[in-house]
């Protein structure tokens, strides 16, 4: 965290919002972000309400009434971890711990803000339409795992992840269907034919030993927040187990050797087991399938990670393939019917967009004039972009360095989210030299940027005034 903490206004001059308890009642109403992260704590007030046994004091207070008494022991109720999406990154770890320092509760452990989903590399667009919706995805005869699984493995949790067709055909045919749809199916399939089940025989302890290792990677990666983690593991353990099969060949071995034959798909069903229950968090639908093809009783949602290496029934039936290869057909129209719905409502909202500039509300002219002295006194001079780049924490500034003929200024503008920022060096704006240095976000800003619009179109000039020209 850069810079000093500042005062923070919790009130606005809004129609709508909670009403503001102090002199300006009628005038005043509370932030949203001040009224609204309160619904945290009711709602789970209002759970504890109808839940026997829960204690919402034990999670939102003890921890804090012990730390007032000297004491840094966890509540009995555990920890609280926020996930918020990474536009209300500040709300959270500054104005929300804030509030709940200054009332008395515990603040959260931890802030788990997520990256955007984007679709095919740009960002969705409920109004153009460029969307995939559930809708579409179901009806197309996709199970929603296939999603669940791209987008939890697609990226870290913290950036962004792109969705399309094509990757969910990519990750759906390399992962789950060349990988752990084709481990479990040929394990269990050859278990069925040749033992009717699981073999009599213990498990051999490195498929024990790399079953640990993957159950303490899924204990590694929910304690370090690594969703992606979490949905990789048992796809890296099928890998193993199609790696084991292939080289211990106990197709051939069930004539040669039967009793080693046994060892090894008894190692390969328990390995199938394991995926199960790595598997249910993020392929819940899967796992559950695969749970009763082994002959499974009770629920795969009610195991543990211990359960792992449980033994498997004695019998089960012949399996099915879990998984099915998606068709590159079958993405061309797809994709295909994604670009004539984006083009149409591009079109649709571009008309709409013309015709409501005609009659649009605009901002109303001011009603007080200034005299032509008081314009005199802005100094408004051409600059020319030399550098731009993002603030790191700063959704919407961005650092400029901007050439004014005599000298190269440093300029903090708002338009992080709104231009390309790699492609405005070299051209050419508007600056208000003479305003006060001001400090943004730990950058020192020396002028300001003329845009108009809540776009930030640029303002610039018509020829080649050259920078340092000034604005008359």
């Amino acid at each position: 965290m850069e810079g000093e903490l500042q005062d923070w206004c919790i009130t606005r001059d809004m129609d709508w919002g909670i009403d503001y308890p102090g002199e300006d009642e009628d005038e005043l109403v509370l932030y949203v972000w001040v009224d609204a992260p309160v619904e945290y704590v009711a709602s789970t007030k209002q759970y504890a309400e109808r839940t026997d046994g829960y204690d919402w004091e034990a999670v939102w207070k003890d921890r804090a009434d012990a730390a007032s008494q000297g004491s840094d022991a966890a509540p009995e109720g555990g920890d609280i971890v926020h996930v918020v999406g990474q536009d209300i990154i500040q709300h959270h770890t500054v104005f929300w711990p804030a509030m709940l320092r200054g009332a008395g509760y515990n603040e959260p452990r931890a802030v788990m803000a997520c990256g955007f989903v984007n679709l095919a590399g740009d960002a969705f667009s409920t109004s153009r339409n460029r969307a995939v919706w559930a809708d579409d995805y179901l009806d197309a005869g996709f199970h929603p795992d296939l999603f669940r699984y791209q987008i939890i493995t697609g990226s870290e949790f913290t950036a962004d992840v792109n969705f399309s067709w094509e990757t969910l055909q990519e990750r759906t045919n390399s992962d789950l269907v060349g990988v752990l749809g084709n481990f479990l199916y040929r394990s269990l399939l050859f278990a069925h034919r040749n033992f009717d089940g699981t073999p009599d025989a213990d498990v051999s302890d490195e498929v024990r030993g790399e079953i640990a290792e993957a159950t303490d990677a899924v204990r590694a990666a929910v304690n370090d927040y690594s969703v992606r983690g979490l949905g990789e593991a048992p796809v890296d353990l099928a890998r193993f187990g199609n790696e084991y099969i292939q080289r211990n060949e106990p197709w051939k071995l069930t004539d040669d050797d039967p009793e080693r034959a046994a060892q090894v798909i008894r190692d390969c069903v328990q390995l199938a087991k394991a995926c199960a229950v790595l598997m249910q968090p993020v392929l819940p639908g899967k796992a559950e399938r695969l749970w009763d093809q082994l002959g499974e009783d009770g629920s795969v949602h009610a195991t543990t990670l211990d359960d792992a290496l449980a033994a498997p029934p004695a019998t089960f039936d012949e399996p099915t393939e879990l998984f099915d290869e998606i068709e590159d057909e079958t993405v061309k129209e797809l994709t295909a019917q994604l670009e004539a719905r984006v083009e149409a409502a591009t079109d649709t909202h571009e008309s709409e967009a013309d015709e409501k500039s005609a009659v649009t509300d605009l901002e109303p002219l001011a009603d007080e004039r200034i005299s032509f002295d008081e314009f005199q006194d802005l100094d408004l001079r051409v600059g020319e972009v030399q550098t731009a780049e993002g603030i790191e924490g700063a959704d919407d500034l961005a650092r400029l360095e901007v050439d004014i003929g005599h000298e190269t200024r440093q300029i903090v503008a708002g338009i992080k989210q709104l231009h390309d920022l790699d492609a405005l060096p070299g051209s050419r704006v508007v600056v208000v030299a003479n305003l006060e240095k001001t400090e943004l976000f730990g950058v020192e800003s020396n002028g300001m940027v003329l845009a108009a619009g809540e776009q930030a179109d640029l303002l610039t000039t018509h020829d080649d005034a050259g920078p340092g020209t000034k604005v008359r």
